[in-house]
Protein backbone atom coordinates (compact mmCIF):
# COMPACT_ATOMS: atom_id res chain seq x y z
CA UNK A 1 0.00 0.00 0.00
CA UNK A 2 3.15 2.20 0.57
CA UNK A 3 3.65 2.37 -3.05
CA UNK A 4 -0.22 4.03 -3.42
CA UNK A 5 0.67 6.83 -1.51
CA UNK A 6 3.33 7.87 -3.49
CA UNK A 7 1.60 7.78 -6.64
CA UNK A 8 -0.98 9.55 -5.00
CA UNK A 9 1.50 12.18 -3.04
CA UNK A 10 2.96 13.11 -6.85
CA UNK A 11 0.00 13.67 -8.36
CA UNK A 12 -1.07 15.48 -5.75
CA UNK A 13 2.08 17.59 -6.25
CA UNK A 14 1.39 17.72 -9.82
CA UNK A 15 0.90 20.87 -11.99
CA UNK A 16 -2.68 19.39 -12.69
CA UNK A 17 -3.80 19.44 -9.26
CA UNK A 18 -1.76 22.93 -8.54
CA UNK A 19 -3.33 24.25 -11.32
CA UNK A 20 -7.04 22.86 -10.11
CA UNK A 21 -6.15 24.02 -6.52
CA UNK A 22 -6.34 27.04 -7.34
CA UNK A 23 -8.98 29.68 -8.58
CA UNK A 24 -10.62 27.19 -11.13
CA UNK A 25 -11.25 24.71 -8.39
CA UNK A 26 -14.97 26.60 -7.57
CA UNK A 27 -15.54 25.99 -11.66
CA UNK A 28 -14.21 22.92 -11.84
CA UNK A 29 -16.21 21.56 -8.04
CA UNK A 30 -19.63 23.10 -10.22
CA UNK A 31 -18.80 21.25 -13.13
CA UNK A 32 -18.92 18.27 -11.03
CA UNK A 33 -22.11 18.67 -9.53
CA UNK A 34 -24.01 19.81 -13.50
CA UNK A 35 -22.35 16.40 -14.98
CA UNK A 36 -23.57 14.44 -11.51
CA UNK A 37 -27.20 16.06 -12.66
CA UNK A 38 -26.67 14.84 -15.92
CA UNK A 39 -25.80 11.26 -14.59
CA UNK A 40 -28.17 11.09 -11.48
CA UNK A 41 -31.30 12.42 -12.96
CA UNK A 42 -31.86 10.83 -16.26
CA UNK A 43 -30.72 6.95 -14.40
CA UNK A 44 -33.72 7.60 -11.89
CA UNK A 45 -35.89 8.88 -14.86
CA UNK A 46 -35.00 5.87 -16.83
CA UNK A 47 -34.92 3.72 -13.98
CA UNK A 48 -38.76 4.46 -13.02
CA UNK A 49 -39.51 3.98 -17.04
CA UNK A 50 -38.32 0.29 -16.54
CA UNK A 51 -40.60 -0.10 -13.28
CA UNK A 52 -43.35 1.37 -14.50
CA UNK A 53 -43.37 -0.31 -18.21
CA UNK A 54 -41.14 -3.41 -17.31
CA UNK A 55 -38.98 -3.24 -19.82
CA UNK A 56 -36.42 -0.69 -21.90
CA UNK A 57 -38.43 1.73 -24.42
CA UNK A 58 -36.77 4.25 -26.46
CA UNK A 59 -36.88 7.31 -23.93
CA UNK A 60 -35.11 5.02 -21.65
CA UNK A 61 -32.51 4.46 -24.47
CA UNK A 62 -32.01 8.26 -25.03
CA UNK A 63 -31.95 8.66 -20.81
CA UNK A 64 -29.05 6.28 -20.80
CA UNK A 65 -27.23 7.99 -23.06
CA UNK A 66 -27.33 11.47 -21.56
CA UNK A 67 -26.10 9.32 -18.33
CA UNK A 68 -23.26 8.10 -20.63
CA UNK A 69 -22.14 11.77 -20.95
CA UNK A 70 -22.41 12.68 -17.25
CA UNK A 71 -21.50 9.95 -16.55
CA UNK A 72 -18.15 10.51 -18.38
CA UNK A 73 -18.02 14.23 -17.06
CA UNK A 74 -17.90 13.41 -13.56
CA UNK A 75 -15.57 10.90 -13.53
CA UNK A 76 -13.00 13.37 -15.30
CA UNK A 77 -14.16 16.44 -13.04
CA UNK A 78 -14.18 14.07 -10.13
CA UNK A 79 -10.25 12.87 -11.26
CA UNK A 80 -10.02 16.85 -11.07
CA UNK A 81 -10.74 17.04 -7.60
CA UNK A 82 -9.37 14.06 -6.09
CA UNK A 83 -5.64 15.48 -7.52
CA UNK A 84 -5.90 18.24 -5.14
CA UNK A 85 -5.87 16.03 -2.09
CA UNK A 86 -5.51 12.59 -3.02
CA UNK A 87 -3.87 11.33 -0.37
CA UNK A 88 -6.24 12.79 2.09
CA UNK A 89 -9.21 11.16 0.01
CA UNK A 90 -7.59 8.28 -0.35
CA UNK A 91 -7.65 7.41 3.51
CA UNK A 92 -11.51 9.63 3.48
CA UNK A 93 -14.05 6.87 4.73
CA UNK A 94 -16.87 8.69 2.79
CA UNK A 95 -14.63 8.31 -0.61
CA UNK A 96 -13.74 4.74 -0.16
CA UNK A 97 -17.79 4.23 0.57
CA UNK A 98 -18.65 6.46 -2.61
CA UNK A 99 -15.78 4.60 -4.64
CA UNK A 100 -17.31 1.29 -4.05
CA UNK A 101 -20.91 2.78 -4.42
CA UNK A 102 -19.80 3.55 -8.01
CA UNK A 103 -18.67 -0.54 -8.77
CA UNK A 104 -22.02 -1.46 -6.96
CA UNK A 105 -23.65 0.65 -9.40
CA UNK A 106 -21.64 -0.39 -12.58
CA UNK A 107 -22.32 -4.18 -11.36
CA UNK A 108 -26.05 -3.34 -11.02
CA UNK A 109 -25.94 -1.91 -14.64
CA UNK A 110 -24.32 -4.29 -15.95
CA UNK A 111 -27.22 -7.22 -14.61
CA UNK A 112 -29.23 -4.70 -15.99
CA UNK A 113 -28.49 -4.92 -19.03
CA UNK A 114 -27.40 -8.85 -19.53
CA UNK A 115 -30.74 -10.22 -17.68
CA UNK A 116 -33.96 -8.74 -18.61
CA UNK A 117 -35.88 -10.84 -16.78
CA UNK A 118 -34.72 -9.20 -13.52
CA UNK A 119 -34.95 -5.49 -15.17
CA UNK A 120 -36.99 -4.25 -12.44
CA UNK A 121 -35.57 -5.59 -9.53
CA UNK A 122 -32.35 -3.97 -11.01
CA UNK A 123 -33.85 -0.55 -11.86
CA UNK A 124 -35.31 -0.27 -8.17
CA UNK A 125 -31.66 -1.49 -6.57
CA UNK A 126 -30.12 1.50 -8.80
CA UNK A 127 -32.47 4.39 -7.49
CA UNK A 128 -31.48 3.51 -3.99
CA UNK A 129 -27.81 2.78 -5.17
CA UNK A 130 -27.09 6.36 -6.78
CA UNK A 131 -29.01 7.70 -3.93
CA UNK A 132 -26.41 6.53 -1.41
CA UNK A 133 -23.73 7.60 -3.80
CA UNK A 134 -24.91 11.27 -3.76
CA UNK A 135 -25.56 10.90 0.06
CA UNK A 136 -21.83 9.53 0.14
CA UNK A 137 -20.53 12.29 -2.27
CA UNK A 138 -21.78 14.96 0.38
CA UNK A 139 -20.46 13.13 3.11
CA UNK A 140 -16.78 13.53 1.90
CA UNK A 141 -16.01 17.15 2.83
CA UNK A 142 -17.38 16.46 6.48
CA UNK A 143 -15.63 12.96 6.76
CA UNK A 144 -11.89 12.10 7.46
Amino acid sequence: MLWLTGVLGSFEASPLADWVGGPIYPLVSALHILAIGFLVAPVILADLRVLRRGQVDATSIDLSRVALIGFCAAVATGVLLFSVQATRYAVNPAVLIKFSLLAIAGANAALFYLISRIRRATAALSIGIWCAVLIAGRWIAFAG
